[in-house]
C-alpha cells in the first residue's frame, strides 16, 4: 500500500495540464515543418484516384490519394512530376507507362527541400517507390511492383492534381505505412 499511493501521485502529476504559467518549449526548424502538415478531413481522404478526379475538391483543398506512382520525371531545377494511378497492372513497358500515366492524377513535389531530404530523384529517394522514371526522352524502368503510396497535398487548380505535395508515405515489406523523409 505505501509503494501504490506515491505511484498514483506520481501518475497523477504526469497526467495533468501544464501550469498557465508554465513556459513553451522552443520547436526548431524540422519540428515546426512537420507541425504544420495536418491530416486531411474525413471527406478529403481519397483510397483511388479516381474517386479524388470524380469529387472534384476545390483549389488549395488538403487531400491524401493513395495509389502507385507509375511514372516520375523532372519538372526543372527544384521540381519533379509524379503520375499517381491506381493499378500497374497493365504496365509492361515505358510506352503503357506514358500511357498510363496521363489518365492518372499528376503530383508536383519540391524535391531535395531541405525539410524533405529523402525526396530526390535516386534509388534511395523517389525512384524507389516509381514503377518508370524519366529524365529527357528516355524512359528507363526502376522497380517491377512498386509500392502502395500516400502523397498528402494542396488540390491543383484544374481539381484533378495535387500541386504542391506536403507528405509522402508509403508501405513498407510489412504492410505498415511509412513516411518518406
Amino acid at each position: 500500500m505505501r509503494t501504490v499511493v506515491p505511484t498514483l501521485v506520481l501518475l497523477a502529476l504526469v497526467a495533468m495540464p501544464p501550469l498557465a504559467g508554465a513556459q513553451k518549449t522552443r520547436q526548431t526548424g524540422a519540428a515546426r515543418a512537420t507541425a504544420a502538415v495536418k491530416p486531411p478531413s474525413a471527406a478529403n481522404r481519397f483510397v483511388t484516384v479516381v474517386e479524388f478526379q470524380r469529387a472534384k475538391r476545390p483549389a488549395n483543398a488538403n487531400v491524401s490519394v493513395e495509389g502507385y506512382i507509375v511514372l516520375t520525371e523532372k519538372a526543372g531545377r527544384q521540381t519533379a512530376r509524379l503520375s499517381l494511378v491506381d493499378s500497374t497492372d497493365k504496365v509492361l513497358n515505358a510506352q503503357d507507362a506514358t500511357k498510363t500515366a496521363r489518365t492518372g492524377a499528376p503530383c508536383t513535389v519540391a524535391v531535395g527541400a531541405r525539410q524533405h531530404p529523402g525526396w530526390v530523384l535516386t534509388a534511395k529517394g523517389l525512384n524507389r517507390l516509381t514503377m518508370y522514371a524519366q529524365t529527357g526522352r528516355l524512359c528507363a524502368p526502376v522497380n517491377d511492383s512498386p509500392p502502395k503510396v500516400r502523397i498528402q497535398g494542396n488540390v491543383g487548380p484544374d481539381k484533378k492534381s495535387i500541386a504542391k505535395v506536403t507528405k509522402i508515405e508509403y508501405h513498407d515489406d510489412f504492410g505498415e505505412w511509412r513516411e518518406l523523409k
